[in-house]
């Protein structure tokens, strides 16, 4: 993804702030988070960094967010033409960037299982999160959802459709192909 938007300063004492700063130095560094070393590198214990961030998953979760939440906005600003286009060509920007992050294919790569399961699904708030701006999306662009789905419900096919496409490579070993994802998108809401 795009360079990640500049971080807050050090307060001096842990907390959680610093718990996900850290992690998220360690993510884009291309290495494995590892909760029992955080905590370490925290000067707290395992239980307290838990307390703080949650699982793993959710941690990892929270990273990928707040890296692909400007990437979504700026592919976003980015995306010519309106309605449909406009939401297809968000997704397939927003694709190429995460195919171009380095850190994203050193995550892919070690920690396939991992990262399908924290990306893809409800054990992290980041798919809830993508289909809750991509809902938004729809609906500034006025995109009328066919009957009997209603606007979350085609937001979730769309980021479904995503997902599908952006990482066949682990589910089927296709290529990813995020001109795909644009034919898809489009294909399903014209």
């Amino acid at each position: 993804m795009a360079a990640p938007p500049r971080e807050p300063p050090e307060t001096g004492r842990p907390d959680r702030r610093a718990a996900v700063r850290l992690a998220r130095r360690c993510f884009l560094a291309g290495r494995r988070i590892e909760m029992n070393a955080l905590a370490a590198e925290l000067g707290v214990s395992r239980v307290t960094l838990n307390r703080w961030v949650g699982s793993r998953d959710r941690l990892i979760g929270e990273i990928n967010w707040s890296l692909a939440e400007p990437a979504l906005r700026e592919a976003r600003a980015r995306a010519a033409g309106t309605g449909a286009d406009a939401v297809a060509a968000t997704m397939e920007e927003f694709t190429r960037t995460v195919l171009a992050a380095p850190f994203m294919h050193v995550f892919l790569r070690r920690e396939g299982d991992i990262a399908l399961r924290v990306l893809t699904t409800n054990r992290s708030d980041l798919q809830r999160n993508i289909i809750g701006f991509v809902e938004r999306t729809l609906h500034e662009e006025r995109v009328v959802p066919p009957a009997p789905l209603d606007l979350s419900d085609l937001a979730y096919v769309v980021v479904r459709i995503g997902e599908s496409f952006t990482y066949i490579d682990m589910i089927t070993g296709g290529a990813p192909d995020p001109a795909k994802i644009g034919h898809a998108v489009r294909a399903l809401l014209t």
